[in-house]
């Protein structure tokens, strides 16, 4: 029996900010053909970084000069959400999946399906021994972390060969009560200029422990932290 360590995707196997700034300049290409506008990819990204979440498509056509027509947002975030993503694997999490660890893998990942099966894609994660890799949305909306269908189904599909279960995420808001629910190990991986805040509302949020790295996530740390054999999935 072995230990399975099951991935958050975003901001835990690639840096989110990438795929933002890819998917900026795949809007700004569409802006230039269709709407005649240069500069929206210089005005979004800097929008973005000064903190800018919540409609940054309207606001940066405001400040270009263009008139923000609910069709013409809707067209721009298709193109964001469909774009085939500029983005790779973060170092460490590229040598840990290639590495001999010797522990079973697999993902959960939450966000829009087809997006998400674009990110996997591009990070080429098809070649690395990751099953199941579970994009909730595949369930709808509210199947989305916090519920705890995508946990139950990775122990589903990893019972009688794991003993325990370990779930690597950076978001405290919703990553890691099923789990922790669940009897899970739970690592927070703190990466620098991750998206989500990383301090979580409230103490059920919280994860076990933290990591800045994947070379961090070693057999030993985990027994360490965990225990060697310790079984701590709820009967």
């Amino acid at each position: 029996m072995s230990t399975t360590i099951v991935f958050d995707l975003d901001d835990t196997l690639y840096r989110e900010c990438d795929y933002v700034r890819s998917g900026i300049r795949s809007v700004d290409v569409w802006v230039q053909w269709r709407l005649g506008v240069h500069g929206f990819a210089a005005i979004a990204t800097r929008l973005w970084h000064a903190g800018r979440r919540d409609r940054l498509f309207d606001a940066t056509l405001s400040e270009l000069g263009v008139p923000v027509d609910p069709s013409t947002i809707a067209a721009m975030v298709a193109v964001y959400r469909d774009h085939v993503p500029q983005i790779a694997l973060a170092p460490d999490a590229r040598a840990f999946l290639a590495s001999d660890h010797g522990f079973r893998l697999a993902l959960i990942s939450d966000g829009f399906a087809n997006t998400q099966r674009r990110k996997a894609a591009a990070l080429g994660l098809a070649g690395y021994a990751v099953e199941p890799i579970i994009f909730t949305d595949d369930w709808g909306r509210e199947y989305w972390k916090p519920h705890r269908r995508a946990f139950e189904a990775v122990e589903a599909a990893h019972r009688g060969r794991s003993h325990r279960f370990v779930y690597v995420a950076d978001n405290p808001a919703k990553d890691f009560l099923a789990p922790r629910a669940l009897g899970w190990a739970t690592i927070q991986i703190d990466r620098a200029g991750a998206i989500h805040p990383r301090g979580p509302p409230s103490e059920r949020h919280h994860a076990d422990t933290h990591i800045r790295s994947l070379r961090d996530l070693t057999r030993q740390r985990i027994e360490r932290l965990f225990g060697p054999v310790s079984m701590r999935l709820r009967a």
